[in-house]
């Protein structure tokens, strides 16, 4: 490393009951809003309590939003605003809140949310006009998109998916209250928070690593292994749903100074390919990836073992590394309750290709930070193995 930089615009606000300094937060932004909502949470007690605490303002409610966002969707949302917004609230898991982020481009830049996505093989539009404020809220505990400046979009049509990447695109203020996070399903809990552990993880071992992503990424760590098992177990568990919100909006912050590398390459594509949900591609390539990469990075991936395991210290280097895959492939079954594989989310062997295809593509970026360097062919004998 011959440089570090450090750079984030969002106003993180995070502990229990900080939703409530939302009605504050709006004042200042004008009379015109647009509330992004996970449909989830349609007609629930959340959706009531934030319409109230923006009670006096013009806000329009949108909740086309699915796991994976789409570029249909996104555009319909901002062409629903063409007449100008003053501010953005967005309610939800990481796709509620790339989705509203990806709105507030098109709605101020105009074209297509797609134009923006960074690809290998074509220029992305470029953002000339300034975006108007948005407020994050997040009710999961994994992407930590309330803290970066990224927002993944899906091609409808081609069924491809990418990235738009842009400083501009930070939230201007998050709100990471665990409370909105205490009911939870255990899956949706589990996958998210191995989704954190990803963030971090990745950031911490990619060739852009530097200071200020590596503390992020470490604490982050710490608190996924202290804290993960916990809060799927037992969702009721205050210490653990905390710990888990500031592991997620760590790993955020991770990412924007770092970036993911192999693991969220493979698993964006698969998710591109198949619509499995993120975390899940992510836990069904992660073990195999590391074990793929060792001997590289093996000091990073030894100390990563002994977070989850206090007596691997006594070991060598190497044993630790080598210890680490299958500690992650234990875990993750004990967090989701069940053994997961690409197969498990539709993928067949046909499909190999593309999913390779699609990860060179469309995230090349997070392939050439990875510490050992992959090739098509690589990709997809390491995806072949997941199946």
């Amino acid at each position: 490393m011959t440089e570090a930089t450090f750079f984030c615009p969002t106003e993180l606000i995070c502990g229990f009951g900080v939703l409530d300094q939302l009605e504050d937060i709006v004042q200042s932004y004008g009379q015109k809003g647009l509330f992004v909502m996970d449909p989830f949470f349609l007609g629930s007690e959340t959706e009531s309590r934030i319409l109230n605490l923006l009670k006096g303002k013009d806000v329009l409610t949108y909740g086309r939003v699915t796991p994976n966002p789409r570029d249909t969707d996104i555009n319909e949302g901002a062409a629903l605003c063409a007449g100008g917004l003053d501010f953005i609230v967005a309610l939800g898991g990481g796709s509620a809140i790339d989705t509203a982020k990806a709105i507030n481009v098109v709605l101020t830049n105009g074209g297509s949310a797609w134009n923006y996505v960074k690809q290998v093989d074509r220029p992305m539009k470029e953002i000339t006009k300034p975006l108007v404020p948005l407020i994050a809220i997040p009710t999961t505990a994994g992407t930590g998109t309330e803290a970066t400046r990224y927002s993944v979009v899906t091609d409808a049509l081609e069924h491809k998916k990418g990235t738009i990447k842009t400083d501009l695109i930070f939230p201007t203020k998050s709100l990471v209250d665990p409370e909105l996070m205490m009911s939870m399903p255990r899956k949706t809990t589990a996958l998210t928070a191995i989704d954190a552990f990803a963030h971090a993880f990745e950031a911490y071992i990619g060739s852009k690593a530097n200071v200020f992503s590596e503390m992020y990424s470490l604490q982050a760590m710490r608190l996924f292994a202290r804290s993960a098992l916990r809060a799927c177990e037992d969702g009721s568990d205050r210490e653990a749903r905390l710990d888990m919100a500031m592991c997620s909006t760590l790993g955020g912050l991770a990412i924007s100074h770092s970036a993911t590398t192999l693991p969220h390459g493979i698993g964006q594509a698969l998710s591109g390919v198949t619509d499995a949900p993120h975390g899940g591609s992510i836990a069904v390539c992660m073990a195999n990836v590391v074990s793929w990469t060792l001997p590289e990075c093996e000091e990073k991936f030894a100390e990563t073992a002994c977070l989850f395991d206090f007596t691997l210290k006594e070991k060598s280097v190497r044993k630790q590394a080598e210890a680490l895959p299958e500690l992650l492939n234990k875990l993750f079954y004990r967090m989701i309750g069940e053994p997961v594989t690409m197969a498990t989310y539709g993928l067949k062997e046909e499909q190999v290709e593309a999913v390779a295809d699609m990860a060179m593509k469309n995230f090349f970026g997070d392939i050439s930070r990875h510490p050992r360097k992959a090739s098509r062919d690589d990709l997809m004998a390491i995806i072949r193995s997941c199946l």
